[in-house]
């Protein structure tokens, strides 16, 4: 056996043959171009060379003093180890070579070998274990690739999960289907728990699909939920959300939210489209209401030049309300054609006409698509209005009148007005006296609006009717800020809240300002500043003004 160094990393060939003369070319060839080569003469001394030492290549001549080459291979086999093999042998019969093959040989040549030829051939096998070496080390990274990545994802699962998961605390009205495009989906519909007894319902379609446009919708989640529980309108919110997005997340990134509004109180729906397709509204009489796009998708305009428009349903003549994102008109089937909001609008007219769920949409969308893979997140969520109806009105439950006495007074002056949460304060009060929800519920819309009232019309004295105008909506904000900040001292609010029952309670709120003028409610309902006056005369039993108009006085009642 003629044995060599083993450089690190050289490319090792074993030459199996008892032509001494044939070992010696080969072995001279091979080492002028700096391979590593032993040469063996029987199959004992090549067995004891593939137990030292790892070949690359291994060639073999199939007829050897102590027995076939041939035998050799299972030996390498049950070793481990799998050089690439080529046979050279006197053989050149179909069947023996197919033989060769069969035992897991990897080239053949007939013997006599041209060394030039011989090389070609080792040449060519050197290029597979070299490709082949590439490939397993790019496997192998790409399993660790998907490992990780399956590790990461199921970490954001999880996190995401808990922050995005409220479609679980649903109403029982609202039926929603889902079909995410990914693992982790763009679309997200919540309902968050709100202190005033309206009903928010959000349905959020992100830009894009997957874990980037899932991480896009978590900031805007947090920000719903926080503001809805303090009581905050649905246009409130939306340019929060609007104000963080625009500052958060990328330029090239945005979301089209739908945002509803339920007030049992004065039995309207409040709906709010900024970037998503029409909201499908069935009314009782057959009419099929549409609700387009009236605002910009949040995170696209800056704070100053945000707007959204909000639109009134009477709640007693709805039948179904649909909210779906934009996956569900653009499904395309086998030919290309999408399905289109047309087609959809169709198709909702005659569910609505046989008195059929329009929850039934995402199966006609699944239909259409013949099969072909989402192409995007879809989301369909159906309110039904009938069960909405029967399910606020028998949310009261019974109450002992008996209760003892309340008699709350608070006092805030100067910055203190915008820093202290008032309305928190008063809501822990009030559910810690265990008075009845829908008393609470209505005490806390109430004194919003009274509070709100007293200090943008009465301290600040910021004229209401730039809420009025769309446009308008971020000077105001911009000129409250401006004008909180030169509150003095002198300047106060007074609140007094009493109650010796629980059928009733008596709320006061009182500012230091000049005094406002209040115009006719049924000419300002409608409009975004007027609303919350027409909410008043909904709720309350009674309510008392001063001449001056600082001073306002309800009186609300137990259901």
């Amino acid at each position: 056996m003629t044995d060599m160094p083993f450089p690190p990393g050289a490319f090792s060939i074993l030459v199996v043959d008892d032509d001494a003369i044939f070992c010696d070319l080969v072995l001279a060839d091979l080492v002028s171009k700096h391979l590593t080569v032993v040469a063996c003469h029987t199959l004992e001394d090549a067995k004891e060379a593939v137990s030292r030492h790892h070949f690359d290549i291994t060639i073999i001549d199939n007829h050897l003093p102590d027995g076939e080459g041939a035998a050799l291979i299972p030996f390498l086999q049950r070793a481990g180890l799998k050089p690439y093999i080529l046979m050279v042998s006197a053989d050149e019969d179909v069947s023996s070579i197919a033989k060769s093959f069969a035992s897991g040989v990897h080239d053949y040549l007939v013997k006599p070998v041209s060394i030039s030829m011989l090389w070609e051939k080792i040449r060519n096998l050197m290029s597979f274990k070299k490709a082949n070496i590439e490939l397993a080390n790019k496997n192998r990274l790409l399993t660790q690739f998907i490992d990780e990545k399956s590790q990461e994802e199921a970490l954001a699962q999880h996190v995401y999960d808990n922050m995005a998961t409220a479609q679980n605390s649903l109403p029982g009205y609202v039926d929603v289907k889902s079909e995410p495009m990914t693992t982790f989906s763009g679309d997200t519909i919540f309902c968050p728990s709100t202190p005033t007894g309206k009903v928010q319902i959000f349905l959020a379609d992100a830009m894009g699909h997957g874990l980037a446009a899932a991480i896009c919708i978590l900031p805007l989640i947090s920000i719903a939920r926080a503001m809805a529980s303090k009581g905050k309108a649905l246009d409130e919110i939306f340019h929060e959300i609007n104000r963080k997005l625009y500052f958060e997340i990328p330029d090239d990134r945005f979301i089209a939210v739908l945002g509803l509004e339920i007030c049992p109180y004065t039995e309207t729906v409040h709906v709010i489209n900024a970037g998503l397709p029409d909201i499908l509204c069935s009314m009782q009489s057959g009419d099929l209401l549409r609700f387009k796009s009236r605002s910009m998708p949040l995170g696209i305009m800056s704070p100053e030049d945000f707007s959204v428009t909000a639109e009134q349903i009477s709640l007693p003549t709805v039948s179904q309300i649909a909210l779906f994102s934009d996956g569900l008109i653009e499904q395309t089937n086998a030919e290309g054609q999408a399905l289109t909001l047309n087609r959809l609008i169709e198709q909702a007219e005659a569910l609505a006409s046989e008195g059929q769920s329009l929850i039934q949409l995402m199966d006609i969308c699944v239909s259409h698509a013949q099969g072909r893979p989402i192409e995007d997140d879809i989301t369909l969520c159906v309110i039904d209005g009938q069960t909405l109806r029967e399910e606020l009105a028998s949310n009261e439950v019974s109450v002992s009148e008996n209760f003892g006495e309340l008699d709350y007074r608070f006092q805030l002056n100067g910055q203190a007005i915008v820093r202290v949460d008032v309305l928190s304060q008063v809501m822990f009060i009030l559910q810690n006296a265990e008075l009845p929800k829908s008393l609470c519920q209505k005490t806390f819309t109430v004194l919003a609006e009274l509070v709100n009232n007293a200090v943008d019309h009465g301290i600040l004295q910021i004229d209401s009717s730039l809420k009025n105008d769309i446009e308008g909506f971020s000077a105001y904000l911009s000129l409250r800020d401006e004008r909180i900040a030169q509150l003095q001292e002198n300047d106060q609010i007074n609140i007094h809240i009493y109650t010796n029952s629980t059928t009733f309670i008596e709320v006061t709120v009182e500012d230091s300002g000049p005094g406002f003028c209040r115009t006719d409610v049924s000419e300002q309902q409608q409009t975004l500043s007027g609303r919350g006056l027409a909410l008043l005369d909904a709720l309350c039993e009674s309510v008392e003004r001063n001449a001056k108009g600082n001073l306002t006085t309800i009186s609300l009642v137990r259901n």
